[in-house]
């Protein structure tokens, strides 16, 4: 069996993938990246098209990103959001200075699904409606 088919096998056996009807799941396996690439586990070069769900825009291995991620991660790995913290004030900050006039606050979530559960929750406060209207499959805001 090869290395790709290996770690694909092991994936599909003990692993679910979202937005995947999982018996013709036949993902790509993917090994290490630099850049705009990934290589899977056999050694073949990609192309990171998708930039992993656009989390890694300014691409993989970007020696300024890890950097910042080894200096925080050295001083603090993780505070909750109740608690107030000197990269958040400052995200926060910067954000406030790019936005248009009177939108100085920003609600900062883990993922796509808990920003839209809250957004909806905040329309929900200010408007003292409860209906929602959402699209049928929508990859946000449909749960």
């Amino acid at each position: 069996m090869s290395k790709n088919a290996e770690l694909s096998a092991r994936n599909k056996q003990f692993t679910l993938a979202s937005w995947q009807k999982q018996g013709a799941w036949n993902p790509v396996t993917v090994d290490h990246a630099d850049g705009v690439y990934f290589w899977d586990a056999e050694g073949k070069r990609y192309i990171d098209w998708s930039s992993q769900l656009v989390n890694v825009n300014i691409g993989h291995n970007n020696q300024h990103v890890i950097k910042a991620i080894q200096e925080q991660a050295a001083k603090l790995t993780y505070a909750m959001p109740s608690l107030a913290t000197e990269p958040r004030a400052r995200l926060g900050e910067m954000l406030a200075e790019v936005t248009p006039a009177g939108l100085n606050k920003s609600f900062f979530t883990l993922g796509g699904a808990d920003a839209i559960e809250n957004a909806m929750k905040m329309a929900r406060l200010y408007t003292g409606r409860q209906k929602v209207l959402s699209r049928y499959r929508a990859y946000h805001g449909g749960t």
